[in-house]
């Protein structure tokens, strides 16, 4: 079984660029910025991380096409699904819990007198609390333990590449850049953050 264990870089200087976009697609003139991006540095892989469903499906075809057409490998990270399992359980049990909760309140609120009650009040203030909880859960397993997972495994691939010095592409959604960036350099990973409707092609000058 996986476990959480973050080996550092041996030996290896690496960029790693974190190409963020706020469109649901990519667009010909972005696809023009990517390529004069990737032909002014020395890519060994890319990584693509963009978490929500709609934007997998209009963004995740469209830049494998543009790798592969470029030869560069690229991989999905994510936490493993049997850790994400177990983070899960607490989750689970809470949302059946204010499931059975919503059920019972909704029966009380039929009854003008009851909705008023100090049980309905109570239960509907537990609903609240739990639905805090689940987010605030939720929240934690996408912003700081999968950030963790995406660079141990990033770490990994890193490592098995032969190269001595090379850059990484790396697609990802604004919410966890900031924890990615900071963790990367924790490993002595130089990291820059990339707006690819801002590349500047004819300059040459990529701007952060």
């Amino acid at each position: 079984m996986e476990v959480l264990e973050i080996k550092p870089l041996k030996n290896k200087k690496v960029f790693l660029y974190l190409i963020r976009n706020k469109d649901l697609r990519l667009t010909s003139l972005q696809l023009k910025n990517l390529k004069s991006f990737l032909e002014k540095e020395k890519f060994r892989f890319a990584i693509i991380d963009l978490n929500k469903e709609k934007i997998k499906k209009s963004y995740e075809d469209a830049i494998a096409k543009f790798l592969d057409k470029f030869w560069i490998p690229y991989y999905s990270v994510d936490i493993p699904d049997h850790v994400r399992d177990i983070l899960n359980v607490d989750i689970i049990e809470k949302e059946a819990l204010m499931n059975e909760l919503e059920i019972e309140y909704a029966m009380l609120c039929d009854d003008e007198i009851k909705k008023e009650s100090y049980k309905a009040q109570s239960i509907k203030i537990w609903i609240g609390l739990l639905k805090n909880e689940i987010e605030s859960q939720r929240k934690a397993i996408e912003l700081t333990i999968k950030p963790k997972w995406v660079v141990k495994k990033v770490l990994d691939i890193a490592n098995m590449i032969r190269n001595d010095a090379f850059s990484i592409m790396y697609f990802t959604h604004e919410e966890i850049i900031s924890e990615l960036k900071m963790l990367f350099q924790n490993y002595n990973i130089q990291v820059k953050k990339i707006d690819i409707n801002n590349i500047d092609v004819n300059k040459n000058k990529i701007i952060m």
